[in-house]
């Protein structure tokens, strides 16, 4: 194939992917057209059918009164044969042979649209069901695409949520990092401080237990006890001389 061959079939490949993709973006709309061009045929169907069954049954009916016509007139024509009256049997004779070419005419007509009419009528009952089955699927795949560009539109939220969720917590750290280091630095210029105004040096004397100034509560607890008299030396010891 040539270069400008292999240009073309490209051209036309992509032409069919790009119309096959209109048609499939259209779909949900294409497939209701569809339907409603197969309920109007169906209505046309049935408008049809209706016309036929009003022609069998104005058919019936007047293959119905050419049978009592027929009935009537051969009743006369027996009575005239009787009544000796040949003429008048001779007439209706006539009559009776074209209601019967009328009636073996209607009957075969009818006999024709019948079989035409119950097809018809097995072919809309056929179209009906099909449409209502093509209406639920329609149903059903528009619920579902409904519902997966529900759970494509929540798996694009989700995904900016975990973004956006890991970037806070790396700023999350972040901030922490700088407060743990901002007490650190809080916590080493206080030590510097202390080292040198002295104090870090008494502190360090003090947990040595040297040149200890203060007492605890305790401490002056147990030495007040400790030179407290008794309450047997107090018993024991006479009441002080009342002065005169």
């Amino acid at each position: 194939m040539s270069a400008w061959g292999k240009i073309f079939t490209a051209i036309r490949g992509g032409v069919s992917e790009a119309t096959e993709a209109a048609v499939d973006n259209q779909s949900m709309r294409i497939l209701d057209q569809e339907i409603r061009d197969a309920e109007q045929a169906l209505r046309q169907a049935r408008s049809d059918l209706a016309g036929i069954m009003a022609s069998n049954k104005s058919m019936m009916r007047r293959i119905e009164e050419s049978r009592a016509k027929e009935a009537k007139d051969s009743d006369s024509a027996r009575s005239a044969i009787a009544a000796g009256r040949t003429d008048l049997a001779q007439g209706l004779a006539q009559r009776i042979a074209l209601v019967r070419s009328e009636l073996q005419r209607d009957q075969q007509e009818l006999d024709g649209l019948i079989p035409r009419q119950q097809q018809m009528l097995r072919t809309i009952q056929d179209t009906e069901s099909r449409i209502t089955q093509m209406k639920r699927e329609v149903d059903n795949v528009k619920a579902n695409e409904a519902l997966l560009r529900a759970q494509s539109a929540i798996a694009h939220n989700q995904s900016g949520v975990n973004s956006r969720m890991g970037t806070a917590m790396d700023s999350l750290g972040r901030i922490k990092k700088r407060q743990e280091e901002t007490a650190n630095r809080i916590a080493a210029g206080a030590e510097l401080a202390a080292i040198e105004d002295g104090t870090d040096l008494d502190r360090q004397l003090r947990e040595a237990g040297i040149g200890r100034q203060s007492q605890s509560a305790d401490d002056i607890l147990a030495q007040l006890m400790s030179s407290a008299p008794s309450a047997e030396q107090n018993t024991l010891a006479p009441p002080p001389k009342r002065l005169t």
